[in-house]
């Protein structure tokens, strides 16, 4: 699961690679509010917290339990790649209305990580 918070709008975005409801997810749930109040640098209200806005993007979903890692790398990439003003549309991008990613796909990104490790971690010990 991919969670992007968004303190200026106070919308929560999740992607979920098993298709499964944040409300089905509590300490993830808590999570994501820890990480929204460090970001906005203040406690947030209960009042104040009720007006956060969670958001679950209808994305790709992996048909395994082992790709999870891989679907949320794609789900980076194509954020930053796609997303414009920091906004995510709910019924994701366009060009990626997949039901789940194909093999190339996931190699892609596969072959990507690889490359920056090799690149960026390895060759500058």
């Amino acid at each position: 699961m991919l969670v992007v918070v968004n303190p200026t709008t106070e919308i929560v975005y999740y992607l979920d690679s098993l298709g499964v409801n944040i409300g089905q997810r509590q300490q993830l749930r808590r999570i994501a509010i820890k990480i929204y109040r460090a970001n906005k640098g203040t406690r947030v209200s209960k009042v104040k917290f009720s007006n956060i806005k969670w958001t679950m993007i209808k994305c790709p979903t992996q048909d395994n339990g082992s790709d999870c890692g891989y679907y949320v790398l794609r789900y980076m990439k194509e954020i930053l790649l796609y997303s414009q003003e920091g906004v995510i549309p709910h019924e994701y991008f366009s060009t990626y209305k997949l039901e789940k990613y194909s093999t190339e796909l996931i190699d892609e990104v596969k072959q990507e990580w690889c490359r920056y490790v090799l690149e960026t971690i390895i060759t500058n010990k």
